[in-house]
C-alpha cells in the first residue's frame, strides 16, 4: 500500500485506497473524480467592453437585466446597486461584485463584448461603508460631579 491518504466523506476518517474507504467500505472514487461544486466566491471588479459596432443601448440594458437578477437573487454582502453605471454611452463600464456573476454578464452581452474578472479584497472597494464608532459616553458636568 502506498503511503499517500485519502480523506472519505461518508465517514469522516482517511483511507489508504483511493477507490474505496479501508474504514468504511465505500466507494470513494467519485469524490476525487469529481470534486464538489461549491466554492467560496471572491470579490472584485469586473470590467465589461463592448465591441465599437454594437448597438450601445441595447447591450447595456440586457447586461442591466441580468445585472439586477443577480442582485435580487445574490445579494453581495451589502454592496449599494450599481444599476447607474449601465446607464452610458460609452464601450465600457466598470462595477464590483462577485466572480460568479461574470458568467452571466459573458452570456448576457454574448458576442457584443467582453467581460474581465479582477480579484479586489472587500476593503479594497471605493463605496466601502465607514467603520462605526461607539459614540462618545456621556459626560458630567462639573457641577454634577
Amino acid at each position: 500500500m502506498s503511503a499517500e491518504q485519502y480523506f472519505c466523506e461518508y465517514c469522516g476518517y482517511n483511507s489508504e485506497s483511493r477507490e474505496r474507504c479501508t474504514h468504511c467500505g465505500k466507494e470513494i472514487s467519485d469524490l476525487f473524480d469529481n470534486p464538489p461544486g461549491f466554492r467560496v466566491p471572491v470579490t472584485g471588479k469586473l470590467t465589461l467592453r463592448l465591441h465599437a459596432d454594437t448597438a450601445v443601448d441595447q447591450a447595456w440594458k440586457d447586461a442591466a437585466d441580468v445585472w439586477k437578477t443577480e442582485e435580487e437573487t445574490q445579494p453581495a454582502w451589502g454592496i449599494p446597486s450599481q444599476l447607474e453605471r449601465f446607464v452610458t454611452s460609452s464601450l465600457t463600464v466598470e462595477v464590483y461584485g462577485m466572480d460568479y456573476m461574470e458568467s452571466a454578464l459573458r452570456k448576457a452581452l454574448g458576442e457584443r463584448g467582453t467581460v474581465s474578472f479582477q480579484e479586489i479584497p472587500h476593503e479594497a472597494w471605493p463605496f466601502r461603508r465607514p467603520k462605526y464608532q461607539l459614540p462618545r459616553p456621556p459626560t458630567v458636568p462639573r457641577n454634577k460631579r
